[in-house]
């Protein structure tokens, strides 16, 4: 955020204070090693797990910013694909108890800052989101303890992530984004390994010859290719904004990385990644000219005449290329809309085929809600024989495919108007602080929930969403670009 021209405050770019700033290559490397030793422990079985969870509890312990790094590459490993590394009951009984820890030093901080400790109205509506749908749970008593701990775990979680985030000064911030950009950076090496070793075409723990005939995308180094869409997706709008929002003198690194987790995010299959990556892409340059025309704006690292003449030259470029190769592009993208990325031929194009794939999960919430508007049938639970068969208070996912109708289903109307509050109180709050990246990553996320619904799976992706959430909000940190002036 810059005042007028009249007022305008120095930046720790053009202000010469280099050695405040943590964002080198120097911390980007050993971040990154870090990161890369820490995951392939976990290769070497539950011995290695244990160890990596003692860094990860060590981390997490020593200061808020150490317990967002560890809650973040916690989640990488749980999601991570089983051919690349061992998934253990290590995994299975310390990644909620990491949580517990990250939070507790995260809430102790922020309860000890010099300025007045206070909950922002986003963080107090997200709250009261979880109040009302423990609420209606325990009206249901359907599957209570898995709702109340999966509710615990998400309110717990996201609100320590908000608050960690929120308050970070310029060093702090600095060696956060050092963080989060080595771990993209991990994340697109790692996906190139699992393509060398001939163990990124998975589904379901099955392994698939790259050459057989699939309408399924590339998982990479993830369980699955729609966990490789969402996590390349949220990483992808990341990058997008240190390149685009940040001073630091290092963030083309992250506009060369914006492009290659494109390509990831289009060979995982995921359509909804890919338009909410695009989509999320016009919500910053959007969110940035509209607030050039008021007292304050944000700035950004290229101009409106450089954006209009990359548009532009694009567009050439994209009509060129078209018109040479008789329409391959159309057909890329009409396949890759229908998921025919790999030889599949069933059929034309339709809007039906586009969300097909969805279509059953969607009916089963709205019939679910249907039975019962106004308690649902309860926060992260499904009505389906074999779910409740193998539901347990450490592992009970649910696959639901659509935001709007699964939330309805699970917390009914109620719940759902909370959570309509928090989101106008979180988009509110950061719009007038201008904080281009809290908005469109958030605007990512809940794109990305048109297709996955893991708004509140703290147990893995969600979890790693919410850390690029938290990471997002301190990049864009308007008092950041102020604090040495």
């Amino acid at each position: 955020m810059y005042p007028k021209k009249s007022q305008a405050v120095r930046t720790p770019q053009t202000c010469g204070t280099r050695k405040y700033d943590a964002f080198t290559f120097k911390d980007i490397v050993s971040n990154g090693l870090l990161i890369a030793v820490l995951f392939l422990l976990n290769k070497l079985g539950t011995p290695g797990s244990a160890v990596c969870y003692a860094v990860l509890f060590i981390m997490a312990i020593r200061s808020s910013a150490g317990a967002i790094k560890a809650l973040s590459l916690s989640a990488l490993i749980i999601v991570a694909n089983a051919y690349l590394i061992d998934i253990n009951l290590i995994h299975t009984y310390l990644r909620f108890p990491l949580i517990a820890v990250g939070g507790f030093r995260i809430f102790y901080d922020a309860s000890h800052r010099r300025q007045r400790f206070s909950l922002g109205p986003h963080v107090v509506a997200l709250l009261g989101f979880g109040i009302v749908s423990l609420m209606l749970a325990f009206i249901n008593q359907y599957f209570f303890m898995i709702s109340f701990l999966k509710l615990g775990v998400f309110i717990y979680g996201a609100i320590a992530i908000l608050l960690a985030s929120d308050s970070r000064s310029y060093v702090s911030a600095s060696k956060l984004t050092a963080w989060f950009c080595a771990l993209v950076l991990f994340f697109i090496v790692g996906n190139a390994l699992a393509y060398v070793l001939g163990v990124g075409y998975t589904f379901r723990g099955k392994l698939y010859e790259v050459g057989e005939n699939l309408t399924l995308g590339y998982a990479g180094m993830t369980n699955h290719p729609q966990t490789l869409g969402s996590l390349a997706t949220i990483s992808f709008v990341y990058a997008f904004c240190v390149f685009l929002l940040t001073p630091y003198r290092l963030r083309w690194i992250m506009g060369l990385a914006a492009p290659l987790l494109l390509v990831l995010c289009y060979l995982s299959a995921s359509r909804t990644g890919f338009f909410a990556a695009l989509i999320s892409v016009f919500t910053i340059v959007g969110i940035a000219i509209l607030t050039r025309m008021g007292s304050k704006r944000v700035r950004m690292n290229i101009s409106m005449a450089q954006i209009i003449a990359i548009a532009v030259f694009g567009l050439l470029s994209l009509i060129t290329f078209e018109t040479i190769t008789n329409g391959i592009i159309t057909q890329k993208l009409s396949d890759f809309a229908l998921k025919v990325i790999r030889g599949d031929s069933r059929g034309g194009f339709s809007f039906a085929r586009i969300f097909e794939s969805r279509e059953r999960l969607i009916e089963i919430s709205w019939y679910n809600f249907m039975q019962k508007p106004f308690t649902g049938i309860g926060f992260g639970t499904m009505w389906d024989a074999q779910w409740a068969a193998q539901a347990n208070i450490f592992t009970a996912p649910t696959e639901k495919g659509f935001l709007p109708t699964a939330l309805l289903e699970e917390v009914g109307i109620p719940g759902a108007m909370c959570f309509v509050v928090f989101l106008v109180t979180y988009f509110w709050h950061y719009w007038k602080i201008r904080n281009i990246a809290a908005l469109s990553m958030m605007v990512c996320l809940l794109l990305l929930n048109f297709g996955e619904m893991m708004f509140f799976a703290f147990g893995g992706i969600g979890l790693y969403c919410w850390a690029f959430i938290g990471a997002g909000i301190s990049v864009g940190n308007p008092s950041l670009t102020k604090e040495r002036g």
